[in-house]
């Protein structure tokens, strides 16, 4: 299984580079699976991941009809990828597997005990982010903190409260590394937004097993998007 995934994440990397050096320019429609799946003599289950990576990143999209095709602003995102010090990395892989053994039991607990005044909360940190998102010029960073700290609020665990509280400046150091691509991709930052309301209508239905799997789709993009920075 971790070979699999070594797999993918190589054929997603040069596909990426395949766009940067203009094979694929922004627009044009990428090889078939089965092409793909010939020209890097692998099957077609890797493809299929590494192909999803580069949609989680927004850097392509599937159309109707069929077929997945490079985002206009990939060469953008590309101009402005970050290098990440292997320091940092370290950093943010071990915090990245706090959140997900974290986050979405603070969404299951979130949609069982949250008050009006907690839903409220939640709800002007969900408006603060979408504020945030639709100026190309900002990250969201503290806006993205805030909702996922106010979740964790309405768990009324003191201890996961205390562990959310004492890694702020560590988790406001991780999001900002992995927030920059999505200034140049619309599409990511839309569809980021989308995960973030869909925990966020969970929570407010008190459907805490919803709320949990908005969580860990939320996470699981996330990663995908991370795999390309590593």
């Amino acid at each position: 299984m971790a070979e699999k995934e070594k797999i993918s994440q190589t054929i997603s990397r040069e596909l990426l580079n395949m766009i940067e050096v203009g094979k694929f320019p922004p627009g044009s429609k990428l090889p078939t699976e089965m092409e793909l799946a010939a020209h890097f003599g692998v099957s077609r289950i890797p493809i299929r991941e590494a192909l999803s990576v580069l949609r989680a990143a927004g850097v392509i999209s599937s159309r109707q009809g069929g077929g997945s095709y490079v985002e206009e602003r990939a060469a953008t995102f590309l101009l402005h990828q970050i290098r990440i010090e292997n320091d940092d990395k370290e950093v943010i892989k071990h915090l990245f597997e706090m959140r997900k053994i974290l986050e979405p039991e603070a969404a299951y607990l979130a949609a069982l005990r949250r008050t009006p005044e907690q839903l409220e909360q939640m709800e002007q940190a969900l408006k603060w982010l979408e504020r945030e998102f639709t100026d190309e010029e900002k990250m969201g960073t503290e806006a993205d903190i805030e909702f996922h700290r106010s979740i964790i609020l309405a768990t009324q665990n003191p201890i996961m409260i205390h562990m959310i509280e004492s890694l702020s400046a560590l988790y406001e150091r991780a999001l900002k590394i992995t927030l920059e691509p999505n200034l140049v991709l619309k599409q990511r930052r839309k569809a980021a937004l989308k995960e973030h309301q869909d925990i966020l209508l969970a929570i407010k239905m008190e459907e805490p097993e919803l709320a949990k799997i908005q969580s860990v789709i939320h996470l699981k993009n996330a990663e995908k998007k991370l795999s390309l920075l590593f």
